[in-house]
């Protein structure tokens, strides 16, 4: 056994090292994938993986999972899961026919653009052939159980069924529960042959649920395999990683382009940490806004302002700013600031690409005592050490604040082109817990917990020196009628419809 788990643990090491090195060249691994997890049936196991990945993001994905058996030979060759279901944010497996009594390393997996994307490995042991249960020639017959038409709160649960016995003389009913365990609903259901369905609701969104059809005949109890699937967000709609508190849902708008940059060479409990979000519209050849984390991890002096001016490689580059130029009496904005990504040189070019550039007005907005960095500054005394996430954001369309300002579209010239949009308004949405220090994140804290607010500035030159006040702020809720995003979607309890001065010292 102890050459068994020499050579197992070789494989581990081997198998981790190629994922270290796609991190190393841009591509993400085991950090988006949780520990695969296994419930052994004799020689047939199910495993299922939770993912990091946003509810709908794995559909569309070549995901699954790889396993292969540790003997005292070693390592034997991998195979790859014909059969794969995913739903929401978790991909599961049936493993069958494996060799009895046998130690087995499973992956996870999923390949996004020719790149492999790849959990942690884990083990289980099979056991001998006659622990399978012999099935009952005269009892019921299961299908496979799945879960369709999954939103925030419902789902639909299906599972084929075949029994003669008198429909009399048994019943029938779905269960489900929470994947982390309590009691279990029943949903009851018509008894006879065919494919059974109900509907679901009321369910808790971002929720992993586990589910089985279950027979009851001459006092035995028969059930089906388990099905598993996850709500999506309170908003639905999609994020691309669900594990991230900042991210608005994305809007399906061919205007509109996306880029998740992850940190070249800053990491986190072990991984490579993301940076930013941002998406970036066609039309304005502007950012629409910037999603990030704020913590004082990534603030740690490492280096200097690089001032690394250049186009986002993950952004079509014809939509983008041609060139560090400004114009229209604008200087370059940053959306995510300089200052709030100083830990690598690498981290810090990064905040550096035109799209987390804006123009900004440069007499009394965004210099010295300008409106724009009043408003950056106060937002740096609010980080807290649980993190604080914000959306700082830009609006196009005629705007006029709480102080009488007005300021309507135009395009100017600006990095190079003369078709840029110029803001009417700039907006940093943040949320963050009440106290800042409660170790905990905010996906897992009550509305009470949490406190959020919106604080616009209107895009004129009328707002040097003025303090932030009351009067810049508005719910999250009203921003989004204003813009028609979605915001901080990954988080279940985020109170958008009101706010609260006094929490932020107002």
């Amino acid at each position: 056994m102890k050459r068994i788990f020499t050579l197992l643990m070789g494989g581990l090491v081997l198998f981790s090292t190629a994922c270290d090195s796609d991190k190393e060249s841009g591509v993400t691994g085991s950090e988006w994938f949780l520990t695969p997890e296994s419930t052994v049936n004799g020689t047939t196991v199910e495993v299922r993986c939770e993912t990091k990945f946003g509810a709908g993001v794995l559909t569309g994905a070549n995901s699954g999972f790889t396993y292969a058996a540790v003997t005292s030979a070693g390592v034997g060759s991998f195979e790859s899961t014909a059969t794969v279901t995913a739903s929401g944010s978790t991909i599961a497996a049936t493993l069958s026919n494996l060799q009895p009594e046998t130690l087995y390393v499973v992956y996870a997996y999923a390949d996004f653009g020719g790149a492999r994307m790849q959990s942690t490995g884990t083990t289980f042991t099979t056991g001998t052939a006659t622990e399978l249960p012999e099935p009952d020639p005269d009892g019921p017959a299961f299908g496979t159980p799945s879960a369709t038409n999954v939103t925030a709160s419902g789902a639909t649960l299906s599972c084929g069924f075949t029994f003669e016995a008198p429909t009399s003389e048994y019943t029938l009913r779905f269960e489900y529960r929470p994947a982390s365990g309590g009691s279990y609903v029943e949903k009851p259901v018509t008894a006879g042959t065919g494919v059974k369905s109900v509907t679901l609701s009321g369910l808790t969104a971002s929720t992993a649920y586990e589910f089985r059809l279950c027979a009851e005949w001459q006092g035995e109890r028969y059930v089906s395999d388990m099905g598993r699937f996850t709500t999506s967000s309170s908003e639905g709609g999609l994020t691309a990683y669900s594990g991230w508190a900042e991210l608005p849902i994305e809007k399906g708008d061919p205007d509109l382009y996306y880029a998740h940059h992850i940190c070249p060479d800053f990491r986190v409990d072990g991984h490579l940490a993301r940076n930013y979000t941002v998406c970036y519209s066609a039309e304005h050849h502007c950012p629409v806004w910037v999603a990030a984390p704020r913590h004082a991890c990534y603030e740690v002096k490492g280096t200097n302002r690089t001032d690394a001016y250049g186009k986002d490689p993950d952004i079509r580059s014809d939509i983008q700013y041609n060139s560090d130029a400004t114009g229209g009496g604008c200087n370059k904005g940053h959306m995510l600031g300089s200052a709030e990504r100083l830990v690598t040189r690498a981290v810090n070019r990064q905040v550096f690409y035109y799209t987390n550039i804006a123009p900004q007005y440069s007499s009394s907005f965004n210099t010295g005592d300008g409106g724009w960095n009043i408003l950056e500054d106060w937002i740096d005394t609010k980080v807290c050490a649980d993190t604080t996430y914000l959306v700082i954001g830009t609006y196009f369309e005629k705007y006029t604040d709480r102080y009488g300002n007005t300021a309507s579209p135009k395009k100017i010239s600006f990095g190079g082109r003369n078709d840029v949009s110029c803001p009417t308004m700039f907006y940093i949405a943040a949320l963050r817990t009440k106290s800042g220090r409660t170790g905990k994140s905010v996906m897992e804290c009550s509305a009470d917990e949490l406190m959020c607010a919106v604080f616009v500035r209107c895009h004129n030159n009328n707002l040097m020196g003025v303090r932030v006040s009351s009067k810049d702020m508005i719910s999250l809720a009203e921003l989004e009628q204003l813009t028609g995003f979605h915001y901080f979607a990954n988080v279940p309890n985020v109170p958008k419809t009101e706010y609260n001065p006094a929490d932020w010292g107002l």
